[in-house]
C-alpha cells in the first residue's frame, strides 16, 4: 500500500512541482539568511563583456546571467553588484580578467567558469572579494594562471563558501615567482577584520604547480576540510597560520606536499596575537610529515554555527579529483546517505520526493546525476522504486 501512496504523490509532484532545480549555498554562505544569488531572477544569456558588464553591474537586481563561451574582461575589474548569480554553460565558459565585487554588496553566487587572469602583476587576480563584500558561494570553478592571487578574500568581507573548485597553475605561470591562490586578510595592520573573514573551503582540489596560500590566514574564521593537495610545486606550503587567525582543518588529504600548514606569526609588532589552527584525527598525510610547531588547539577553536558532513578523507582523492571544477556535476548524494535522500538529512521523506520530482521533469543529462541511479540519462519507475524501497526501511 505505502509504494501505491508514494506513486500517487509522484504523478501529483511531476505535474505541480516545476521549480528549476537550484544550488543551496552550505557552510559559512549560509549564514545571515543565506546566499541564493540571482534566484527568481531573469536568466539572461551572454557572450561578450559589454553585456556581462551591464547585467553582472546592474544594481540590486536578481539576475541569473549565464555565461557561454570566452569572456575576456580585460586589464579592469568586473564589480559584480548584489543578487547576482553567474553560471557558465555550455562547453568550456570562461572569464579572463579579474572577477570583483561591487563594494559592501553581497548575495553572489559564481559557478561553473573556468576563471584566469594570466597577466604578471599584483592587480591580477583571478578573483578579487574585498571591501565588506558578504554572503558569496564560489562552486565548481576551474581558477588558474593568474599573476597575483587565485581567490583572494579581504577587508572585512564575510561569509563565504569555496567548494568543488580546483586551483592550478600551467608549466607556464604569469608570474613563476608568485604561484599563490587563497589569501585570506591582507595585512596584519588590518585590525577591522577582526570577526569577519569567515570562510568555508571544502571538495577543493588545490593542485599542479601551486605553491602557497591553500589558505594563508589572517584574523579569520576558516573552515578547512574535506580538501584534496597534490601535485604542487615544491618549497611552499598548504594552510597558512597567520595573525589572529583561528583555523579548523578536518578529514583532508595531504598527498606529497611539502609543509601541510606553516607558521606566519613571528611577532610581528603589527599582530597583537599569534595565530590558532585545530586539527582532527582524520586528515590523512602520505608521503609527507604532519607539522610539530603548532598546538593542536582542535577541542577549543571555533565549532561551525552551520551543519556538514564529514566525508572519510581516504576517498577524497577519488572523489575530488572527479568532481571538482568546473564542467563536472556534483557527486550523486548517496555516496553520503541513501538513493534519495536528496537533502543528506538522513531521512528519506516528502521533501526528498519533492526533489526528485523536479529531476524527472529534467532533460539535460549533467543535471540529472545526482538522481540517475543507473547512468541512463533517465530518471524513470527504476530511481522512483529504489528511493520508495529506502523510504520504506525507515
Amino acid at each position: 500500500m505505502k509504494k501505491f501512496f508514494l506513486l500517487s504523490i509522484l504523478f501529483l509532484l511531476l505535474f505541480f512541482s516545476v521549480d528549476a532545480l537550484a544550488i543551496t549555498a552550505d557552510g559559512w554562505a549560509s549564514q545571515n539568511g543565506g546566499t541564493t544569488g540571482g534566484a527568481g531572477g531573469t536568466v539572461v544569456t551572454v557572450t561578450n563583456a559589454a553585456d556581462l558588464e551591464y547585467y553582472a553591474e546592474l544594481g540590486t537586481t536578481p539576475y541569473i546571467i549565464q555565461i557561454s563561451g570566452t569572456i575576456t574582461i580585460g586589464t579592469g575589474l568586473l564589480e559584480i553588484s548584489a543578487n547576482k548569480t553567474l553560471i557558465g554553460i555550455g562547453q568550456n565558459p570562461t572569464l579572463v580578467g579579474n572577477v570583483g565585487f561591487r563594494n559592501r554588496d553581497g548575495n553572489i553566487i559564481i559557478e561553473n567558469l573556468n576563471i584566469t587572469n594570466p597577466y604578471a602583476g599584483s592587480s591580477y587576480d583571478g578573483i578579487s572579494l574585498k571591501q565588506e563584500i558578504h554572503n558569496v558561494l564560489v562552486t565548481k570553478c576551474n581558477i588558474y594562471d593568474c599573476g597575483d592571487g587565485g581567490f583572494d578574500i579581504t577587508n572585512e568581507s564575510d561569509l563565504v563558501t569555496v567548494s568543488w573548485c580546483k586551483f592550478y597553475f600551467s608549466t607556464s605561470p604569469p608570474d613563476p615567482a608568485h604561484q599563490f591562490m587563497c589569501l585570506v586578510g591582507s595585512s596584519d595592520k588590518q585590525t577591522g577584520d577582526i570577526g569577519k573573514l569567515r570562510v568555508t573551503y571544502h571538495h577543493n582540489w588545490w593542485a599542479n604547480n601551486v605553491k602557497e596560500r591553500m589558505p594563508r590566514v589572517r584574523y579569520g574564521q576558516v573552515h578547512v576540510y574535506n580538501n584534496y593537495y597534490s601535485n604542487l610545486k615544491t618549497g611552499g606550503y598548504c594552510v597558512g597560520v597567520g595573525c589572529g587567525s583561528y583555523i579548523r582543518v578536518e578529514n583532508n588529504y595531504f598527498n606529497t606536499v611539502p609543509n601541510p600548514w606553516k607558521n606566519y606569526y613571528t611577532g610581528e609588532t603589527d599582530c597583537h596575537s599569534a595565530g590558532h589552527i585545530g586539527w582532527n584525527t582524520g586528515n590523512i598525510f602520505y608521503n609527507c610529515t604532519q607539522p610539530t610547531w603548532a598546538s593542536n588547539e582542535y577541542s577549543t577553536i571555533f565549532t561551525p554555527p552551520y551543519e556538514y558532513t564529514l566525508d572519510d578523507a581516504a576517498d577524497l582523492q577519488a572523489m575530488v579529483t572527479a568532481y571538482a571544477g568546473a564542467g563536472t556535476p556534483y557527486p550523486p548524494h548517496w555516496l553520503e546517505t541513501v538513493y534519495g535522500d536528496f537533502d543528506k538529512n538522513g531521512t528519506v521523506d516528502i521533501y526528498d520526493l519533492d526533489t526528485f520530482a523536479d529531476y524527472w521533469l529534467g532533460t539535460v543529462c549533467d543535471e540529472l546525476a545526482d538522481a540517475d541511479y543507473d547512468d541512463d540519462c533517465k530518471v524513470n519507475f527504476y530511481e522512483f522504486m529504489l528511493m520508495a524501497e529506502n523510504w520504506m526501511l525507515q
